[in-house]
């Protein structure tokens, strides 16, 4: 008969209250993380991203884990999450990000990721030298990946941190990724409501923009037809192939495993190896996500709220110092390419917040300027034309490709 109570192994701390006693099953520990992502979801879709789930996440942490005591300390551990990601969740979260990526949109777009590397170029200046002046090289270096991308580069910091017996950083790191988009998306709602008025005023909106050059394709491998198109397996196979040779070039070569799952699932994805969102496709990557989640906020579930007081101090001032660099920078490379500062600015800070907020945010401006002022849907869709593709891109660039290639050189450095 199976035995579904749980004893706690030796070695955790029991917390300091009744409820250490109480037997938490392992779908209880569970079913409590994900209700607590759950209302993150919810507060992050009514703030239309203003508010990150991780944030709402880490807060309910806080309160009910370190503070309250009312969540066992190895929540996450009991969960089976936290085994997910360093395991195979990481592999084939990256590939299937990889795989993601538009080249003829990179083409179309080149300003754009000459910009938003120029504002990573920022960040990386700014915090390594007033940054390392103000809070110590270790956390100005531990800045710099999360302040430069999302998820996916803070699940591998977090996890270093975490395997070289640092939890300090792994909230740290955790901490810049929820709080960023809070400095971020004021900064771009500002500047592309700016660089939409400019538009407009220069007659932008009026004038028919061409498209230049052709649409590449490099795919070589014919998309599956039949009952395999629709295969959840068969999408996890193929991923995990991919994923597979990537950790075995990391054998071979040395690169961090982080930069050869993207690189070898945007190779993948180029080439029709992979179909783009394929995790979608095979329904694990909402408890993938999840897993993510867990594992870059875990570390909170013992901390106090004085404590993650404390750590704001640096979190903020390491963030403002990035997003000045980011501010520099890119408006010296916008005005480099003879684009608007503003623009420029407002894709640089895409960093900050990724996808789906550079969505949100141009899609926002771009009605808020020409509702009720006499548009026709096509001036308006020009206008939505001008900002809307230049952040996603700007966000792609730096959320999901930069920042995980400087996550792999970093990781080394500071674990």
């Amino acid at each position: 008969m199976v035995n579904f109570c749980y004893q706690r192994r030796r070695g955790v701390p029991a917390l300091e209250t009744e409820v250490e006693d109480m037997t938490w099953l392992p779908i209880m520990a569970f079913t409590v993380v994900a209700v607590i992502y759950a209302i993150g979801d919810y507060v992050a879709a009514k703030t239309r991203g203003v508010i990150s789930s991780i944030l709402v996440a880490i807060i309910l942490l806080l309160i009910l884990g370190g503070t309250l005591q009312l969540l066992p300390a190895d929540l996450m551990d009991l969960s089976g999450l936290n085994g997910m990601i360093p395991t195979f969740g990481m592999g084939l979260i990256l590939v299937n990000v990889g795989s993601l990526m538009n080249l003829n949109d990179m083409r179309r777009e080149w300003k754009t990721v000459v910009v938003s590397l120029a504002g990573i170029a920022g960040i990386i200046a700014m915090d390594l030298t007033l940054g390392t002046a103000m809070f110590g090289s270790e956390r100005a270096l531990a800045a710099i990946p999360p302040t430069a991308g999302g998820t996916a580069v803070t699940m591998m910091m977090t996890e270093a941190a975490q395997e070289a017996g640092r939890p300090d950083l792994a909230s740290f790191v955790a901490a810049v990724n929820a709080i960023q988009v809070l400095i971020g998306l004021p900064i771009a709602s500002f500047c592309l409501r700016k660089a939409a008025t400019r538009f407009i005023a220069d007659g932008g909106h009026r004038r028919e923009e061409k498209v230049s050059g052709k649409e590449i394709s490099l795919r070589v491998v014919p998309r599956l037809r039949g009952p395999l198109a629709d295969s959840s397996t068969m999408h996890f196979a193929r991923i995990g192939v991919v994923a597979v040779l990537a950790q075995l070039c990391t054998n071979v070569t040395g690169i961090s495993s982080g930069v050869t799952f993207l690189v070898f699932g945007v190779i993948a994805g180029a080439l029709g190896i992979i179909e783009k969102g394929s995790l979608r496709e095979a329904g694990g990557e909402g408890l993938l996500m999840l897993a993510t989640y867990a594992s870059v906020a875990g570390s909170f579930v013992t901390m106090k709220l004085s404590d993650f007081g404390e750590l704001l101090i640096p979190v903020i001032g390491l963030l403002l110092i990035g997003a000045a660099g980011v501010v520099v920078v890119s408006s010296i490379a916008g005005k480099l390419l003879k684009w608007s500062p503003y623009l420029a600015v407002a894709a640089g800070v895409a960093c900050l917040f990724g996808y789906p907020v550079t969505y949100a945010v141009a899609m926002e401006v771009a009605q808020g300027v020409t509702k009720d002022a006499g548009f026709t849907k096509e001036e308006e869709q020009r206008v939505i034309d001008y900002l809307l593709p230049k952040m996603l891109v700007a966000g792609v660039v730096s959320v999901s490709l930069s920042s995980v290639i400087l996550g792999g050189l970093l990781i080394p450095v500071l674990f």
